[in-house]
């Protein structure tokens, strides 16, 4: 389970133009929707290179969770 301020990467088989190619970012928040709708398996992810885009959690890997945690 991820969560808010988590270091994430994301997985090979999705792609932004917007996206650096470290794939690296920070977990910012929930995704929210037009409407103001969120979903806590959608995070708005802030990449190395300011861009801030939304991805489900099935395509990151967290980089700073720790076995066990």
């Amino acid at each position: 389970m991820f969560k808010i301020g988590d270091l994430v990467t994301v997985k090979e088989g999705t792609s932004d133009a917007r996206m650096p190619d470290s794939r690296l970012g920070l977990i910012l928040s929930y995704a929210k929707w037009p409407g103001g709708e969120s979903h806590t398996d959608v995070f708005l992810v802030l990449f190395t290179n300011g861009a801030s885009l939304r991805f489900h959690e099935m395509w990151l890997e967290s980089v700073n969770r720790h076995p066990g945690s």
